[in-house]
């Protein structure tokens, strides 16, 4: 059985969500987008008397990556992007290892399946453990990802929700890298539900919908600066497994 242990950290604002993919039987671990306080999450992993199997990253974006070295020095383990990812954004860390689409990366006991959901960046990846997807910045429960930084792109965006529509079951709980009205740990089916862009069929209704400027410029003011110290940091907090009852309304 897997369990999900949620961290949250960085700009007060707009804080990133790092997760820890446990599983109970072998005390194995997966970290998904370590950022911000690589010693908190190493020291939570300590905690809970898990070993490090594997880092996996969702996209390059600084504020979703800005922790993978020192977490891989202080616990090393492979880790693993897509080529084109690593590429663009020269990640480069040591352990690097790349993740085709479709490939099942063996972290120790825990399988986790990678799935290629391009568009908020050129390489983004979602992944599947159990019934628990981890998808970074492309989906979350009100809307997807903006596409209007460089290697985004809303058409490539566009062929990624739809797959998701198409391949991840109503019940898997789905972990973003922020949040904007509700947390992680929702089901697919409920963001099917409440999602606008998994209802449009129409890659142009899609693609202008995603590209409004208003849109694009509301959240400028919400990105971090990653590549300096946040002002307003918040620091690394913890919740377990998933949506809260509340969330889950």
């Amino acid at each position: 059985m897997y369990r999900v242990v949620i961290g949250s950290a960085g700009p007060a604002h707009f804080p990133n969500y790092q997760y820890v993919v446990g599983d109970v039987s072998s005390g194995h671990a997966v970290v998904v987008d370590p950022a911000w306080d690589s010693g908190g999450i190493a020291r939570r992993i300590e905690r809970e008397g898990w070993s490090l199997q594997a880092i996996v990253l969702t996209h390059g974006h600084s504020d979703h990556v800005n922790g993978v070295a020192e977490l891989a020095r202080l616990m090393p383990a492979p880790v693993y992007v897509s080529a084109d990812e690593a590429a663009y954004y020269d990640v480069d860390v040591p352990g690097l290892t790349h993740c085709g689409d479709g490939a099942t990366v063996h972290a120790g006991s825990i399988a986790v399946r990678a799935m290629h959901t391009p568009g908020h960046t050129v390489g983004s990846c979602s992944f599947l453990v159990g019934d628990h997807l981890f998808v970074g910045d492309t989906l979350f429960p009100e809307g997807v990802g903006f596409t209007h930084f460089e290697g985004g792109c809303a058409s490539d965006l566009y062929d990624s929700v739809r797959r998701l529509g198409r391949e991840i079951a109503d019940e898997t709980l789905v972990y973003s890298g922020h949040r904007y009205q509700h947390g992680p740990g929702l089901t697919f089916g409920e963001l099917r539900r409440r999602n606008i862009y998994l209802h449009l069929s129409s890659r142009k209704d899609f693609v202008e919908f995603a590209d409004r400027r208003t849109v694009a410029a509301s959240h400028d003011r919400l990105l971090p600066d990653a590549s300096a110290t946040p002002t307003g940091y918040a620091a690394l907090t913890w919740s377990d497994d998933g949506a809260t009852p509340a969330t889950r309304k």
